[in-house]
């Protein structure tokens, strides 16, 4: 705050009440004579910290409301309806627009106004002259006032007041609110009473156009005006155009013998056409500005994606990181709405005005009118800092791109890169947001990176945990180092990454081996650009067969789930590698068998016996989807296949277990639930008191996962069941009525949960509370063997 109070202009001090700020005031006491400073202490003391509450915790600017709105009337201009509102100054003042409800008829006594209206309709104008008050904010470097006409509604308007329709280009001029503050001498006293006068505070809300000039003139001392959403077209999306494989068909024809130089051409050419990302790096540079955070050079990036679009593979991947940097781009403008948050607003920016914007602006954002900028404290999604930080990662993704052949610079700390050969499949999103997906292998791990990939991670140690090509290296937990061997249900993609450069073959295996052995539901073609005589192998197609007849290839750098994988190979030198891949969003291609399991349940208990899996086709093998060095319960016996509850291993209790039939997943399932291990003891026992015959037991329950259970209980030992559960907290209370002392009954519980049971036994459970005679007091004078009976 103190920054703002010295940052305020000398000439505006005299207009805002916050330049100078009550600490302090006084109390009174009865009977106290009281000093017009003192009085006048208390009242600043608190209208100061009214004004600070609205300007630091709430925010400034406009609310809601005051939308203009023309009349016409015979093609002419008959008013300007402009709509309630709400709206704070910088210097704290609440502006709403009013009428008087009630003119005071004593001497000095203000009238009374009314907000209860939903408009107020002006249809005159005179010039406005702010001789009484000398606003600064109006007159420009040579003390002359800007261009200023004050509208009056019919019931307001004097003779000076000329209708609106003859504003010549009203529809082209800029709508104000200034709230006219001054202070009024009152006439010298008559008589010997003075006390009921005192100098008048007036605050006149005025309704004010302006010129273009003019507004432009507010707007240059307006220090918090400015703002991303203001400059032209910062907004607009941009998109990444789509490269179409199957126009290479359409524009050369399928008999043209193709190579990966094609290709890579397809992706020099959108990029070249999209300037390399230079519209959204422009962009992203005005809105740096704004925040104060630099940007990354746009011609250096620009080379080193030349560079590696003279590769012949890794190419994709210059198309890629534009494609996440426009991603980016897309998050930032989606937020920038939200960021109107200033901690400290500069009080001189608009401390007794607010603009309203152009009269007949079409825009949706006009620069010419006040947004309302949030205290930190009301911004609950963080705008203002995620903003920041998606720039930061804008940066680091420009920097730290890296391909094939690049040489990187390994810095301080940074994460070393595993070898490119290294093939790795990892589950990831399919989410507008980049943040949610996994990290793609081409880019230079940091710390810093890491910490900017996903802001939800930001500030917590977590950020390391995010998924990616090298996640191995980022953290020790198993579900980032083997993120295949847990729940993937919300990953629907596979990034698949490591493959481009190596032999087909060698690529092909590796990826097979991967999506076998975990169970991953995707297919896998290769592409060849020479065709394939007398082919047999119906994992491989000659390309152009294979485009022709398959519309919709796409480079994603993986698959999603229940898609295809193709890759395509060339010869380069004296070998046959991939060069490229794309992706189908639907199974295609190689044979299709019918495979169904069963199972008789789908939960069943840990001690339980073997049952049998019914399996199609009969000679289908049955795998679970299980972590490598877990047993999923799968037992081949004399031919058939049975699930076995107690070779389960015990961390895959309590979790549904799924299995696939000659590597194909199935919907079957089963849940393996242990036995239950709880302890039950009697808490409390309350006796009968007076006449009652009732006594109440109250019973507790430990163990893990008690509440899951169903209790049957046999009170009486009689046979009879009641199911009765537990609290949250483990309490049960059961009322026995004419309990006899000598007869006891054992209580019984059954205790079941999932198919399996646990008997539990409450044997002499009931302790009789035995009298306790603390002494006895006999007549004066007597004694027990008197034959006296005892007080």
């Amino acid at each position: 705050m103190n920054n703002q109070l010295n940052n305020i202009p000398e000439k505006y001090r005299s207009f805002i009440q916050l330049s100078d700020i009550s600490t302090q005031y006084r109390k009174f006491s009865k009977g106290q004579y009281i000093e017009y400073t003192q009085l006048n202490e208390f009242l600043d003391f608190f209208e100061d910290q009214d004004r600070l509450s609205r300007v630091m915790l709430q925010g400034v600017g406009i609310v809601c409301g005051f939308k203009p709105e023309l009349t016409y009337s015979n093609k002419k201009l008959n008013s300007i309806k402009l709509s309630q509102g709400v709206a704070v100054t910088t210097d704290g003042d609440l502006l709403t627009l009013n009428n008087t409800s009630k003119v005071s008829e004593e001497l000095y006594v203000s009238d009374l106004k009314t907000i209860s209206i939903d408009s107020k309709e002006y249809t005159h104008f005179k010039k406005y002259d702010n001789f009484k008050v000398n606003y600064p904010a109006f007159y420009d470097e040579n003390g002359g006032q800007i261009e200023l006409w004050e509208l009056a509604t019919v019931q307001e308007a004097t003779s000076d007041f000329q209708p609106v329709a003859n504003f010549s280009n009203l529809e082209d001029q800029y709508l104000m609110l200034y709230l006219e503050s001054y202070e009024k001498e009152v006439k010298p006293c008559r008589g010997v009473d003075c006390d009921n006068h005192g100098i008048q505070q007036i605050r006149n809300l005025k309704v004010l156009v302006t010129n273009e000039q003019g507004v432009n003139y507010i707007l240059q001392k307006d220090r918090i005006q400015p703002h991303p959403l203001f400059i032209e077209d910062i907004l607009g999306s941009v998109k990444q155009e789509r490269v179409i494989l199957e126009r290479l068909i359409q524009e050369k024809g399928i008999e043209t013998r193709f190579s990966y130089a094609d290709l890579k051409n397809m992706y020099a050419d959108v990029l070249e056409r999209n300037g390399y990302g230079e519209l959204v790096f422009r962009k992203i540079y005005e809105i740096s500005k704004m925040f104060g955070l630099p940007v990354a050079d746009h011609l250096t990036f620009k080379s080193v994606l030349e560079e590696c679009l003279n590769l012949p593979f890794g190419f994709q991947y210059a198309y890629d990181v534009v494609k996440d940097l426009t991603a980016t781009y897309s998050e930032i403008i989606k937020l920038l709405p939200k960021t109107f948050t200033k901690c400290l607003p500069d009080f001189a920016s608009f401390p007794k005005h607010m603009m309203l914007g152009k009269l007949n602006s079409e825009t949706q954002l006009d620069s010419s009118r006040h947004q309302f900028y949030n205290s930190p404290v009301l911004d609950d999604e963080n705008a203002m800092q995620r903003v920041k930080t998606l720039i930061s990662r804008f940066n680091l993704q420009v920097q730290n791109f890296k391909y094939p052949n690049r040489n990187v610079e390994v810095i301080g700390n940074d994460i070393p890169i595993e070898a490119e050969s290294a093939i790795k499949i990892t589950p990831s999103q399919k989410s507008e947001f980049l943040g949610n997906k996994a990290i793609p292998f081409y880019y230079r791990i940091t710390d810093n990176f890491l910490k900017v990939w996903d802001f939800n991670k930001v500030r917590t140690p977590a950020f390391r945990n995010n998924v990616g090509y090298n996640s191995g290296l980022f953290s020790q937990e198993s579900y980032v180092r083997k993120p295949l061997g847990f729940n993937i249900d919300r990953a629907p993609f596979y990034n698949i990454e490591g493959h481009q450069g190596m032999h087909y073959q060698d690529a092909f295996d590796q990826i097979k081996k991967i999506r076998d052995e975990q169970q991953l539901g995707f297919d896998i073609m290769l592409l060849s650009f020479k065709e394939l005589l007398k082919n047999k192998d119906l994992s491989k197609a000659y390309f152009n067969e294979y485009i022709d007849k398959y519309s919709g290839l796409e480079h994603k750098h993986g698959v999603e789930k229940r898609g295809t994988f193709i890759m395509v190979y060339d010869h380069i030198g004296r070998d046959e590698v991939i060069v490229a891949d794309f992706s189908l969003p639907y199974i295609c291609c190689t044979p299709k068998v019918k495979i169904n399991l069963s199972l008789p349940n789908t939960t069943i208990c840990a001690k339980a016996e073997k049952i049998p899996f019914t399996v199609f086709p009969f000679n289908g093998i049955v795998t679970a989807n299980v972590d490598s060095d877990l047993n999923g319960g799968v037992q081949l016996i004399d031919g058939l296949y049975f699930f076995d509850p107690a070779s389960v291993s015990q961390e895959l209790h309590n979790q549904p277990i799924s299995f696939s039939v000659n590597g194909k997943s199935t919907d079957c399932n089963i849940t393996l639930i242990t036995e239950p291990q709880v302890r039950i003891v009697v808490e409390k026992v309350d006796i009968p008191e007076s006449d009652s015959t009732a006594t109440v037991v109250k019973f507790k329950i430990t163990g893990e996962h008690f509440i899951d259970y169903q209790y049957s209980w046999d009170f009486l030992d009689n046979g009879s069941q009641v199911i009765q559960n537990p609290d949250s907290k483990g309490f049960v209370t059961h009322t026995f009525n004419n309990l006899s002392p000598r007869k006891i009954p054992n209580i019984k519980v059954k205790v079941i949960g999932g198919g399996c049971e646990q008997n539990v036994s409450l044997e002499n459970w009931y302790v009789e509370t035995p009298i306790i005679i603390k002494g006895i007091v006999f007549e004066k004078g007597g004694d027990c063997c008197e034959g006296r009976v005892p007080k």
